[in-house]
């Protein structure tokens, strides 16, 4: 049997040590002082590295993420040095192993990748003393583009109070969310993914400092992210104007989003294809990335780079669909 961990053992101190880091994090994080809260995040990331340097430290994390004992969603054959550091990245954040909030995934050639779920995202929330409303509309399967294929098809919206200010995320129209998957899926789980990445959305808008490890995303599904809007609230009594957060551009959020998506390609076929697809959205070129979609991708062998670019293609499709609009 294994040693009760308390406050006197090495890993007890250690989690001693990475709550009061966290701490420290929140506290900067409610100042609403980015560079203070930039440089917060620094000084934890090297503290963070430092301490898994200790073999029990390293030896207590491994063990935690034993696929074996089923405290950890591993995906994607995470290496053994991915899931020390992801499982650690995810305990500054205050995630509980075992409790249902991250995953682990591998990344291939590249470094492994924190998953957040939608638990971990509420988690995240009430750091900040936050309990987000979040809402989605019945998930439907139809078709998506001139290509024949079918997706999920969901609508909704989040809201969240913090410092004064009422923010909101809003999916509707021609900016729902797209989810790929097949029309015999369970109708509750498609929502449960919806649901996550609107908190997702919600997250990058209240708290975006606090947004690095939390952003990359090998869910299977595609997301246009839509332009929220940011609505000052009236406080209840006097008091001093908030310090906002400049509210991201849609394109930034794109970015953002999308980001981790291509890392991990295996093979030079599927990193041309990905390349082109983004020379297209760049030249605001929809029939290329039509073309592609129709003709590049079905002939890429690896099914989960094929079903990298897919949504790749699909996010772009409608994000050229909102540029089209605005533009007029």
């Amino acid at each position: 049997m294994g040693t009760i961990t308390t406050t006197h053992t090495e890993i007890g101190q250690w989690l001693d040590r990475i709550d009061t880091t966290r701490n420290h994090l929140i506290e900067s994080a409610r100042s609403g002082n980015r560079v203070a809260a930039a440089f917060a995040m620094a000084d934890a990331r090297c503290d963070l590295i430092d301490s898994l340097k200790d073999e029990a430290i390293r030896a207590k994390l491994l063990r935690m993420t034993d696929p074996e004992i089923c405290m950890v969603e591993l995906a994607n054959s995470p290496t053994p040095d991915d899931r020390i550091r992801v499982c650690a990245i995810a305990i500054l954040s205050g995630f509980t192993p075992g409790n249902d909030e991250f995953a682990v995934f591998g990344g291939g050639k590249n470094p492994g990748k924190l998953y957040t779920k939608e638990r971990g995202f509420r988690t995240l929330f009430s750091h900040l003393g936050i309990v987000p409303e979040v809402q989605t509309t019945h998930p439907e399967f139809v078709p998506f583009g001139k290509s024949g294929k079918k997706i999920w098809r969901v609508g909704g919206t989040a809201s969240a109070t913090y410092q004064g200010v009422e923010y909101v995320v809003e999916f509707a129209d021609d900016q729902l969310i797209g989810i790929n998957g097949y029309e015999t899926d369970n109708v509750a789980g498609i929502s449960a993914k919806a649901r996550r990445r609107i908190l997702q959305a919600l997250w990058v808008k209240v708290s975006p400092i606090l947004t690095t490890d939390h952003m990359d995303d090998d869910d299977p599904d595609s997301v246009p992210v839509s332009q929220s809007k940011v609505i000052e609230a009236k406080p209840e009594t006097p008091q001093e104007e908030p310090q906002q957060t400049p509210e991201p551009t849609r394109e930034e959020i794109f970015l953002v989003t999308w980001r981790g998506e291509m890392s991990g390609l295996r093979d030079k076929q599927a990193s041309d294809i990905a390349a082109s697809l983004k020379s297209a959205w760049e030249a605001n070129d929809r029939e290329a990335v039509e073309k592609i979609a129709l003709e590049q991708i079905p002939e890429v062998t690896h099914t989960r780079n094929r079903d990298k670019l897919e949504r790749f293609a699909n996010a772009i499709g409608d994000y050229l669909t909102y540029q089209k609009e605005v533009q007029g």
